[in-house]
């Protein structure tokens, strides 16, 4: 009587897993049919893409000046403005200090540069082209 149980119980067990094994491979995978279907063949497969996150367009950097001050400078790329602030750490006052727009400053070539400058290294390479 015992090994009717026993054997019961190993089909029973058997026959649930084979049945949850073979119920997954029948369910669509991001629209897609998965092993064997008896869906319409013809169905168009769908890529599904990722996108990439998007890099945040502002940089934070701070920078001690003291043990009790430090220097906050936030980048906005976007709006191509710096802001930089004091932040007393023992009271946590923030104050403004400047306000920059860089656009401008983009637009420039070179400015307080050294040594070989830009124009410098065009002028060179235009005379290795006409030594040639």
């Amino acid at each position: 009587m015992k090994k009717n149980w026993i054997g019961t119980a190993v089909l029973v067990g058997v026959s649930m897993a084979t049945g949850v094994v073979l119920s997954q491979m029948w369910e669509p995978v991001h629209g897609q049919p998965f092993g064997f279907s008896a869906e319409n063949q013809n169905v168009v497969p769908q890529v599904v893409v990722s996108q990439p996150a998007a890099m945040p367009g502002w940089f934070v950097d701070f920078v001690p000046i003291s043990p009790q001050i430090r220097a906050i400078a936030i980048v906005d790329a976007e709006a191509k403005k710096i802001a930089v602030y004091h932040w007393n750490t023992t009271d946590g006052g923030v104050q403004l200090l400047s306000v920059r727009n860089i656009q401008p400053d983009l637009m420039l070539d070179e400015h307080n540069a050294r040594s070989p400058l830009p124009s410098e290294l065009m002028l060179e390479m235009q005379w290795l082209k006409q030594n040639r």
